[in-house]
């Protein structure tokens, strides 16, 4: 994913509590949802909209976190993997530029088009802030067909007392940060250190990350943590940040650490580990686990 506008609205955009997500709501576009695809996905009916050159649009009031599940039509598995892109505008300021690339799911069924295949979902994650959001989705480049997409929003509570603080399963001494008097345990994640994690479900997996700005960068930054499990990629989790004015990193005083964002997946009955790392090059990610 490649940022092409920033703003301070951004900021305010995907600052988040620390809430987690209740019941999830498929969003219908408030312009050009009249025409709907119907997959049928493990015995369940999901509807998708097509992005095509007209785009959608859709209107909702934060705070909320949205989900965009994105398919790709093929008519033959000519790879092994299929690439597909599209862009998402934010209250029409800030644009934000969608790569995937995955399988065929050969289980997937359409109604419209029972000749197609489809890829395996890609999932894109976006914190909304409160007030009015508007959100636009482009089609992308150079594509043979049309990205399908749902979009779905889910509302958030606080994360209540029953939790568990995690360390990661192979990892290096913990960075210490001082924020409100505190000294409080972080892991440093990169792309090329990424860090795994096991945890037990039925739950939620809370991943809290505070971005490392060196002296080079400005006041304000994105990145982006992408979460696996195994070879499948549960989410990417896109974040704008700021420096933080009341925290520092013990032991780095050339480094200032960003305020805090989170992101959140579902943990299934049993035991999991999970591979975070983050997804932009030559950027370093101070990270929390807490399950709940």
């Amino acid at each position: 994913m490649n940022q092409i506008v920033y703003s301070k609205s951004l900021i305010l955009l995907l600052a988040v509590i620390i809430i987690s997500p209740l019941e999830a709501k498929l969003l219908k576009p408030t312009r050009n949802g009249e025409e709907k695809e119907v997959l049928i996905v493990n015995a369940k009916r999901r509807l998708y909209y097509p992005i095509k050159n007209e785009g959608l649009l859709y209107s909702m009031e934060g705070p909320m976190r949205l989900e965009f599940i994105s398919r790709y039509p093929v008519l033959r598995k000519k790879k092994k993997s299929h690439s597909f892109n599209y862009r998402i505008v934010l209250d029409g300021r800030d644009t934000v530029q969608v790569n995937h690339g995955y399988k065929v799911q050969k289980t997937i069924k359409s109604i419209q088009h029972p000749k197609h295949k489809y890829t395996h979902s890609g999932n894109y994650f976006i914190n909304l802030g409160k007030g009015s959001h508007s959100v636009e989705l482009l089609a992308g480049a150079n594509l043979k067909f049309p990205v399908l997409i749902r979009v779905v929003s889910k509302e958030f509570e606080s994360i209540g007392n029953n939790k568990e603080v995690l360390a990661p399963m192979i990892h290096q001494n913990a960075v210490h940060l001082l924020t409100d008097n505190k000294d409080v345990k972080y892991y440093e994640c990169t792309s090329d250190l990424p860090l795994q994690v096991e945890a037990s479900g039925e739950k939620t997996l809370r991943i809290l990350s505070r971005l490392e700005f060196s002296d080079s960068m400005g006041q304000e930054a994105s990145y982006r943590i992408r979460v696996r499990e195994g070879k499948k990629v549960i989410g990417t989790y896109y974040f704008n940040t700021e420096r933080s004015s009341v925290s520092q990193i013990q032991g780095r005083d050339n480094k200032v650490p960003g305020k805090w964002r989170s992101c959140e997946i579902s943990v299934m009955k049993g035991k999991h580990t999970y591979s975070v790392e983050v997804a932009d090059k030559d950027k370093a990610v101070l990270t929390r686990f807490i399950l709940y």
